[in-house]
């Protein structure tokens, strides 16, 4: 089970989808694994459940969550998941 929450500040407009992609290397492009729905206040929580290979990609470093809005629809922002230390 994953457990996600997401804030953000400054964008160039409202967050118009909002997913987490994988398995991607930092860089890559890869496909949306979990879809968010966006929030109008800034911020994004919830919970998905992950298969086994699913979860080692995330452990890996593998997964990164993408924020769109309409002057960036291929994504303004983007942020590698990895553990926290």
């Amino acid at each position: 089970m994953l457990t996600y929450k997401v804030t953000y500040t400054g964008l160039s407009g409202p967050v118009i989808g909002a997913h987490i992609h994988g398995p991607g290397a930092p860089g890559a492009n890869a496909p949306v694994v979990v879809p968010f729905a966006p929030a109008a206040d800034g911020s994004l929580a919830g919970t998905a459940t992950l298969n086994p290979t699913q979860a080692g990609d995330l452990l890996a470093g593998l997964y990164y969550v993408n924020l769109h809005t309409a002057a960036h629809p291929g994504g303004e922002v983007r942020g590698q998941l990895r553990l926290q230390p």
